[in-house]
């Protein structure tokens, strides 16, 4: 019996090394991968948070908040981030940003969207901002588009700059699409925030089944098998043995 405890010891030492190795060639390609994603919020400056209520294709989607808030700067509603093989989005509804010298921007809901075409093998975005109003002082208040044309840019003297469906591409073949962009500057503090943003890759991510925790999990099933099926084989043979022998 004593072979056999050092048999199963001996396979399960094997497990623990593959799945060392596993985890080992897993997290460099997932690292190094684009892949399509959302988040609610990226801040910069004064306070800084990164990434907020991030969905990933191949690390989880929905992803869905009940708020990004930012004590004394933003106050939001739920967040909803998704990502899939082909497409991600976000939205964050609804939100209130304070601007400096008593100005604010608030709207019922900022989105963004992006997807890559299978047939045209394009990748395209989009924003929107719902019932978007921007305040400033000793001004009247200022609608915002809901539907901006990429990139819209809009300079508030001494309040902020604000860039609505900011859009840009990256290296390989990403396209970022931002529902609001906003950089505020304020005495010595310098503040920028995005929120609403979605990324996606030029290619179809369902043709390469990403490695996540699912799959390891898979197989480490299998190997388990392995491992179940080769202490059964040696108690089976041992009790053979002992039959025999009496």
């Amino acid at each position: 019996m004593n072979r056999v405890i050092r048999g199963a010891v001996g396979v399960a030492g094997g497990l623990a090394l593959a799945v060392g190795l596993l985890a080992a060639n897993a997290a460099p390609a997932a690292a190094s991968t684009p892949d399509n994603q959302s988040y609610a919020l990226n801040a910069v400056g004064h306070f800084s948070a990164q990434m907020v209520g991030q969905a990933t294709y191949s690390g989880g989607s929905p992803v869905i908040l009940p708020n990004a808030d930012a004590a004394g700067v933003l106050d939001t509603g739920i967040v909803t981030d998704t990502a899939g093989a082909v497409r991600a989005s976000s939205r964050v509804q609804p939100l209130s940003v304070v601007l400096p010298a008593h100005g604010s921007l608030h709207a019922a809901a900022v989105s963004s969207s992006c997807s890559f075409n299978r047939k045209t093998s394009a990748v395209t975005g989009s924003s929107a901002v719902t019932g978007g109003r921007l305040t400033r002082p000793g001004g009247k208040p200022m609608v915002l588009p809901p539907s901006a044309a990429p990139n819209t840019r809009i300079v508030v003297p001494g309040v902020a700059t604000i860039i609505l469906n900011r859009q840009y591409t990256g290296p390989r073949g990403t396209l970022t699409a931002e529902a609001l962009w906003i950089r505020m500057r304020h005495g010595h503090h310098h503040q920028k925030l995005v929120l609403a943003t979605s990324v996606c890759v030029r290619a179809d991510l369902a043709a390469t089944p990403p490695v996540n925790g699912r799959l390891i999990r898979l197989s480490l099933g299998g190997l388990g098998l392995l491992v179940l099926a080769g202490v059964a084989y040696q108690l089976t043979r041992r009790r053979r043995k002992m039959a025999a022998a009496a």
